[in-house]
């Protein structure tokens, strides 16, 4: 039994080392001080950095207007996501002894999607619409593959990304790449309304009408016609300014501890009695059970990841150019996608939680036959090196609203006016000299803390 003790502490040193400390990223970026942010990760950036940190990076570099590092950033989380899709059982072997934390974190599938958001955005900042477009069809390809992986594929991300990717190729003037993102946007948004609650913007049956309209498709302009309605017709003069607005934090991934009661009638671990994935899924049922003393034959402590609901501040904008007030419109819940994503995996880490606990369990009732002092070491190693798989990318907002609207040519004066739950303006804040030029469309981003 002493054999495992080295490997315990030792994985208990290695998970007990933070990289970094997040409230710092977090205070940087809030205050406006994103390259303070970058630059403190790359500070503190390991020899090999993993998925989560590169997203941190990369998000902090896209505020910074640090695109090129930035887009590496997330090029690099990519590559390792699609490493990972391909299993380490020696990891996956150890994270059953100690922690999931050691299992290879490969990104959820909306945070690679978002990834691809970022790093177009980066290219579109930088004058490269081109790159925008690789960008694009890099995650068109990556929810095909999500789709035929995965016969329960939830479809979160999918939309937003293929509205966003439609406005990206419309913008290069890739009519039928348009015409096809903004159909699967609305297929995507409407999959997956009814986990997001978002049904499908607006805008995209619009963009449906008016871009069957010019690529000559009769029929379905005329079936998207009677389905949406028909757009407002832009002047010959103007050009179009799409802002997406993100606002707040997703919120963080907590430890959270559960119980289970092991009776003593259970009689799990005799010989006859090992099946460590058989009683797993009883204990399952007993989460929180409150049993007498006299019944009691060990309390088995666990530690799960969990997610609370972090609504931030401000709940929506509305842009004013002269005398023209447009409101956004919610187009992404990144919380509802963190949280239901979380709950859809509950039951697996669950049981792969319990199925590790009864192992160390099993281990801490032979050391403790051979020697109370043993168990009692034994059983301290296995509870302080368990602990909940955490990990998540912490920078990405809470909420994305769109707004599109038609402008002359020319240079504008925006104004951003933040509301807050109540509908009601709660801060206002203006950008200057955004260049509209005829029939095209420009693009920005926007991001809040509050």
């Amino acid at each position: 039994m002493t054999k495992y003790l080295p490997i315990l502490f030792i994985v208990c040193l290695i998970t007990g080392c933070a990289g970094y400390k997040f409230e710092q990223v977090e205070m940087g970026m809030s205050t406006g001080k994103s390259e303070d942010a970058y630059n403190y990760l790359k500070k503190h950036s390991p020899k090999k950095p993993d998925i989560p940190h590169l997203y941190e990076l990369g998000m902090t570099g896209h505020y910074a207007n640090l695109f090129a590092e930035s887009s590496k950033a997330f090029e690099n989380a990519e590559n390792l996501a699609e490493d990972r899709f391909t299993k380490s059982l020696s990891k996956e072997a150890l994270s059953l002894v100690t922690t999931d934390n050691l299992r290879p974190y490969a990104g959820t599938h909306y945070e690679r999607l978002l990834s691809h958001y970022y790093s177009a955005l980066n290219y579109i900042y930088a004058g490269n619409l081109d790159g925008a477009q690789v960008e694009c069809r890099r995650a068109t390809n990556l929810i095909q593959y999500f789709k035929s992986e995965d016969d329960n594929y939830n479809f979160f991300g999918t939309g937003f990304l293929s509205h966003f990717c439609g406005i990206v190729f419309e913008a290069a003037g890739e009519l039928n790449d348009a015409y096809i993102s903004y159909k699967q946007a609305a297929d995507y948004y409407q999959i997956a309304s009814k986990k997001t609650g978002i049904s499908i913007p607006e805008e995209v049956g619009h963009a449906l009408v008016r871009v069957s309209k010019k690529l000559g498709f009769n029929d379905e302009y005329r079936r998207y016609q009677r389905q949406y309605g028909e757009p407002l017709i832009h002047p010959n003069d103007s050009g179009e300014l799409i802002l997406f607005y993100e606002t707040g934090f997703v919120p963080r991934k907590r430890e959270k501890t559960l119980t289970f009661p092991i009776l003593k009638t259970d009689k799990f671990g005799e010989d006859d009695n090992k099946d460590n994935v058989k009683f797993a899924r009883t204990l399952r049922s007993r989460e929180g059970m409150v049993v007498e003393d006299i019944k009691l034959e060990y309390l088995l402590h666990v530690a799960m990841p969990s997610i609370k609901s972090n609504r931030p501040r401000f709940t929506g904008i509305e842009v004013t150019v002269g005398e023209v007030t447009t409101q956004g419109q919610l187009i992404e819940d990144v919380e509802v996608l963190a949280i239901e994503t979380l709950e859809a995996e509950r039951t697996v880490i669950l049981i792969r939680t319990l199925v590790r606990a009864l192992g160390k369990y099993l281990i801490f009732r032979k050391a403790k036959k051979e020697n109370k002092i043993l168990g009692a070491v034994v059983n301290l190693a296995g509870i302080i090196t368990e602990s909940a798989d955490t990990r998540s990318w912490q920078t990405l907002p809470n909420r994305i609203y769109m707004v599109r609207m038609s402008l002359p040519e020319g240079n504008h004066n925006l104004k951003l006016s933040f509301l807050n739950s109540n509908g009601r303006v709660s801060r206002s804040k203006s950008i200057q000299n955004v260049e509209i030029v005829p029939n095209q469309i420009s693009i920005l981003n926007y991001r809040t803390y509050d």
